[in-house]
């Protein structure tokens, strides 16, 4: 039975193979495909099914809905975002416009979270896949298949007869070197061009190693409940990568790749004994790195490695619970660019009870330290977080909060003490500030060994070089008092 599924707005996978190479698409800079749909491929294919995934992103949505039309599948699937979610149930609700007949599923951290939520604001879902959904698609796909109920199907949500069923919890998959590999074969590879910052070669993949992160962050709603997967098992996956598909660059999307230092250890042992010629980079805590770690992660082609900073104050790295200290990031940042890797940092601003001097710190210890990448962005309360709680107890009184705006172009939420126009201004400043320094300009001219490289840099610069700079915000409107805090 043919199906389709879709990631965030737009990426589409149906049950048999996409002919990408037919159709010479351009590919596109900040373009993935996503793992986790990947990742429900295999069992589908295993019971007989037909699977394709199509990358909404290439087509227009009248592209979109004619591809849909020649496929002509049973089920429509959507992975679903918080920070995509407006544009995403626009989509959805086109498709069931054209297609009332075909059975829409949607999974996903959001509705998780949103469930009945999602219901009411977009027509266009018929099936709310809840957590993990690899089982779940697969009991759900046999039930349509045989034309039976879906309330035998645990991890559901749906409407039937005017009223919303919930079919309970599915328990999580515990051991998840027993799941099968993504299929990675259902996607042209070389079509997909990461964000600059996030590759060193191409073709470029993702990894997801670990399910789950333990900490507390009042930002972030991952699930807290870890599983992680074996240094061989995802060896064995990047190996395939390599050595079937040509992979020459992976980003893994673990929340913290190096929660055990053991793992991490034995898993740069078997990228070096194997000869698994990657490039590769992950995310870390910068209290959970040491320099024989990353040594060694050098040693087996690791190239970069991203570190949540958040702020370059105490007080709001203490707001947001993160549990880390500013001579841990000065040290973890110090320690990987001693040992050649290059570090990147991200950091927020609008944290409850900051200020714009606050503001103005952080970028200035964001300077001050040897990263070779730096973003910066607004802290944008999502369903499920900790601050997205406070705010609708009252427990966070608000200069400014608009509940439905998740998506990081928008300033949804300003606390108070704050403006949005200076919010706005110091993602602005901090991106000009930190890339346009002499000194970070003239590291990465000397880093360049290749037009490749030189690609990458120029698409940067000029991205930065050619933003509209807002105005300096009138500090006095926050009752805040500015110093003329000059870049070092």
């Amino acid at each position: 039975m043919p199906a389709v599924w879709e990631q965030d707005q737009h990426d589409f996978m149906n049950i048999r193979r996409f002919p990408f190479k037919w159709l010479k698409i351009k590919p596109l800079v900040n373009v993935v495909p996503s793992p986790s749909l990947l990742y429900l491929a295999p069992f589908l294919k295993e019971d007989g099914h037909e699977v394709i995934y199509m990358e909404g992103l290439f087509y227009s949505l009248e592209k979109m809905i004619e591809k849909v039309s020649e496929i002509n599948p049973g089920i429509i699937g959507v992975t679903l975002t918080s920070v995509d979610w407006e544009n995403s149930r626009w989509m959805l609700n086109e498709l069931k416009k054209c297609f009332p007949e075909i059975l829409i599923v949607v999974g996903g951290i959001h509705p998780t979270l949103w469930r009945e939520r999602c219901f009411d604001e977009c027509s266009g879902i018929d099936v709310i896949v809840i957590g993990e959904g690899e089982y779940s698609m697969r009991e759900l796909t046999a039930c349509i298949e045989n034309g039976e109920s879906l309330e035998e199907v645990n991890g559901l949500m749906f409407i039937k007869n005017g009223r919303l069923v919930d079919t309970g919890p599915r328990a999580v998959t515990e051991d998840i070197n027993s799941l099968p590999f993504p299929s990675h074969e259902l996607v042209d590879i070389a079509s997909y061009i990461p964000s600059p910052t996030f590759y060193k070669s191409l073709p470029h993949a993702n990894i997801i190693g670990a399910r789950g992160c333990p900490y507390k962050c009042t930002f972030c709603h991952t699930d807290r409940h870890v599983r992680m997967r074996s240094a061989s098992n995802i060896a064995d996956e990047i190996e395939i990568l390599y050595r079937e598909h040509g992979v020459t660059d992976v980003a893994f999307w673990d929340d913290t790749f190096t929660l055990s230092k053991k793992r991490a250890m034995e898993f740069c042992r078997e990228m070096i004994e194997r000869k698994i010629e990657v490039d590769w980079a992950v995310n870390a805590r910068v209290d959970s790195i040491d320099r024989e770690l990353l040594e060694e992660m050098k040693k087996a082609g690791c190239w970069r490695v991203l570190y949540g900073v958040e702020s370059g104050v105490q007080k709001n790295l203490d707001a947001l619970k993160k549990g880390t200290t500013i001579q841990q990031i000065q040290r973890a940042v110090e320690l990987t660019a001693d040992v050649g890797i290059e570090a990147y940092g991200t950091f927020m601003f609008g944290i409850p009870g900051e200020t714009y001097e606050e503001g103005l710190q952080t970028i200035e210890f964001a300077c001050s330290i040897p990263l070779d990448y730096a973003v910066f962005v607004n802290l944008t309360p999502l369903p499920g977080t900790e601050v997205y709680e406070d705010l609708l107890s009252g427990n966070i009184t608000p200069a400014k909060f608009t509940e439905n705006r998740f998506n990081f172009k928008n300033v949804s939420f300003v606390p108070e003490g704050m403006t949005e126009e200076q919010i706005r201004y110091l993602i602005q400043r901090g991106h000009r500030q930190f890339y346009m320094r002499p000194r970070l300009i003239w590291k990465k001219i000397r880093s360049i060994s290749s037009f490749f490289d030189l690609s990458k840099y120029v698409r940067g610069f000029l991205l930065i070089a050619t933003s509209k700079y807002s105005k300096q915000p009138d500090v006095r409107a926050a009752g805040t008092e500015h110093h003329g805090i000059r870049s070092k």
